[in-house]
């Protein structure tokens, strides 16, 4: 784990012009930053999933990269089956055969039995779930995500085990994903909703994003759906200005979060909650939230 006070200036970051899909405004991100395009993610990255042998844990899972290169799993990363679906807390990078006990949530709070396994999809949890397992209170984030769901739960039809999985999939067929454009050289986006821009996600290649886009698109649809969400264009001044916010600021080394090969970062500021990792120094993925957003609540 990391004990230190390492610090590392977030990445030259330029917002492009945005578009309009279904409720959401999305902008197109560049960066200075180096492209990492060898590390795997989401249905690229072969990592396996599994429930702890002998006694599971709720907030653990151990993952195992069975890929020939670095794999990257990603906050908010759906871990589906086992005995309850869980959500990765934060980003980590495993070597080639490399193997951790990763820190989990669990997003169905009505279960806990079935089989050891778990499916990944390279689905991802919303954006109120994800601010709530990373609420400044660790010994809080459980009780918020069960919350969160709860609170779907309510808004979007019951869930027979309070499952966030459940809302994702009854969602998917009924709901059009218009597809937002990747174009050249683009690494990531900001995405606005109610007028407001959500969070800004920082991808290792141009192919990870292309390949992640819509899973984090369908995970605040969720979110729009369950707050009845006007439609409403999100400025560009507003996209752009939370990114001036973080001025380049330096963000601090995460002390004891163990990432597997990674190095985790974060830092809370008065607007933006940031977190992210690097490898061999260079960023791999960066994830800002907008922390005054009406809709999602970061603390």
């Amino acid at each position: 784990m990391h004990m230190t006070t390492e610090t590392k200036r977030i990445p030259e970051l330029h917002v492009g012009r945005g578009q309009q899909v279904g409720p959401f405004t999305v902008f197109p991100v560049w960066t200075s930053a180096a492209e990492l395009p060898t590390l795997a993610m989401g249905l690229a990255a072969k990592v396996a999933v599994a429930e702890r042998e002998g006694s599971p844990v709720v907030g653990e899972l151990i993952v195992t990269n069975n890929g020939s290169t670095h794999a990257l799993l990603v906050e908010g990363e759906l871990l589906e089956g086992g005995w309850q679906h869980r959500a990765l807390q934060h980003d980590v990078i495993l070597r080639p055969s490399g193997s951790m006990v990763a820190p989990v949530v669990c997003v169905e709070a009505g279960r806990w039995h079935g089989g050891g396994a778990h499916e990944r999809r390279a689905r991802r949890a919303s954006g109120n779930v994800r601010a709530a397992m990373n609420a400044t209170d660790a010994s809080r984030r459980q009780q918020q995500v069960w919350r969160q769901v709860a609170g779907y739960d309510r808004t979007m039809g019951a869930s027979a085990t309070s499952s966030y999985i459940d809302h994702l999939d009854r969602m998917r067929p009924n709901v059009g994903f218009p597809a937002a454009s990747v174009l050249d050289g683009q690494r990531g986006v900001v995405i606005g909703l109610a007028g407001q821009p959500v969070l800004l996600e920082l991808f290792p290649s141009h192919a990870c994003l292309t390949a992640a886009l819509p899973e984090l698109i369908a995970g605040l649809m969720v979110d729009a759906l369950a707050g009845a969400t006007p439609m409403a264009i999100t400025p560009g001044r507003r996209a752009r200005r939370l990114v001036e916010r973080l001025d380049g600021r330096c963000a601090h080394l995460a002390d004891q979060v163990n990432a597997g090969d990674a190095a985790p970062f974060s830092l809370i500021t008065e607007y933006a909650a940031v977190r992210g990792v690097t490898l061999d120094e260079q960023w791999a993925h960066l994830t800002v939230f907008n922390r005054r957003h009406p809709l999602v609540e970061v603390s």
